[in-house]
This record gives C-alpha cells, sequence and structure tokens, in this order.
C-alpha cells in the first residue's frame, strides 16, 4: 500500500513536468505592446548555441536508454515506472529537437559519446541489489550536468530574445530543473522505505 501511495504520488509529479509546453517557433511571445506574435527563427545559430543543441540530443538519448534499463532493472515498481516516464518524457524531447534543429538547418548526433556509452554499460551490467541507488547517482549528475550547460548558454541571452530556439532552450531549462527537482524528492522518499535504498532496495 505504501508503494502505490508513492508511486502515485510520483505519478502526479511526472505530469507537472511532462504536460509543460517546452514549445518551438509555434509557441507564442508577447511584444511590449501586449500583441501577441509568433516566435521567430534566427537566420543562423552561433557555434555555442548549435553545440547545445547536439548537447541535448546525447543528454536526451542517454537518459531514455538510462530510463529503459531502469524500466527492467529497478527493484522496486516506483523506480521502474518513473524509469518508464522518463523514456516517454526524453523521447519526446528528442522529437521536438528535431524538428527545431531542422528549422535552423543543424544536424544533431545520432549516438551518444564514448564516455556515455562505456558509462550506459556500467549501470546496465550493475549487480541487482546495488542498481537502484546507482542508477538514481547516474540520474543525479547527469540532470546537473544538464542544468549546467543550459546555464551556460542562457545567461548571455537577452529577456526579449523570442526566438525559437530562446524559448526552447528556456522552456527545457525549466522542465529539467523540476525534473531534478522531482528526482530527489522520489530518492527521499525510497530512503525512507525499510532503513534506505542500498538495504531495502
Amino acid at each position: 500500500m505504501k508503494k502505490m501511495t508513492i508511486a502515485a504520488a510520483c505519478l502526479v509529479g511526472m505530469l507537472g513536468f511532462t504536460s509543460c509546453d517546452s514549445g518551438t517557433g509555434e509557441q507564442q511571445a508577447t511584444e511590449a505592446n501586449g500583441t501577441p506574435t509568433v516566435a521567430g527563427v534566427d537566420s543562423t545559430l552561433t557555434e555555442d548555441k548549435q553545440e547545445l543543441l547536439a548537447f541535448a540530443a546525447r543528454n536526451n538519448m542517454l537518459q531514455i536508454e538510462l530510463g529503459k534499463i531502469a524500466a527492467q532493472k529497478a527493484g522496486v515498481d516506483t523506480l521502474k515506472q518513473y524509469g518508464q516516464q522518463l523514456v516517454d518524457w526524453y523521447s519526446d524531447k528528442q522529437q521536438e529537437l528535431q524538428e527545431l534543429a531542422q528549422q535552423y538547418s543543424v544536424t544533431l548526433p545520432q549516438q551518444m559519446e564514448e564516455e556515455q556509452l562505456e558509462h550506459v554499460e556500467e549501470v546496465r551490467n550493475t549487480k541487482a541489489e546495488e542498481f537502484d541507488a546507482e542508477y538514481l547517482e547516474s540520474l543525479a549528475n547527469a540532470q546537473q550536468e544538464a542544468i549546467k550547460e543550459y546555464d551556460e548558454n542562457l545567461k548571455d541571452l537577452e529577456e526579449a530574445d523570442a526566438s525559437a530556439f530562446s524559448l526552447w532552450a528556456r522552456n527545457t531549462q525549466k522542465e529539467l530543473q523540476a525534473q531534478m527537482e522531482q528526482a530527489k524528492a522520489l530518492e527521499l522518499r525510497l530512503k525512507s522505505e525499510d532503513g534506505g535504498i542500498s538495504n531495502s532496495l
């Protein structure tokens, strides 16, 4: 019963960030006079912005793979469900990113970097009794790295910049932050169950 309550709470939380409209060129912005206007597309993207798109693509692929592994190997149903929810969310984000990249004629990487591939294998080969803690640690590290990357790229953007890239980047940053807070809450709940993750899961 306790696990069902946790699962329900996690599902409600996930709906919070999956319902965020991450927006691309179709999202509306508002001018100073209050007139709604459709977000425009820059003619070109700087090298830094193109690198953020590439980073996002690889991060999406990483989280999809890790989520698939969690959905199969996690020790409790709550974490299995969470892993699958992340697979679904990051798959949607990857599709959205591909559409954005097409607007700017940017080619996205089709596979992860070697270090990421090795990390996926490391998580996949983790012993069953250690998996849940390993997955949550990997998830936290990836989320922190992603937020840091977005922070670096957004610090020089003007608030009035309503281009498709800017709207996508700002909304994705907010979603990632909300997702990280939710993952922390999930970890605390799981740790409180039967004395801690490493012993109980």
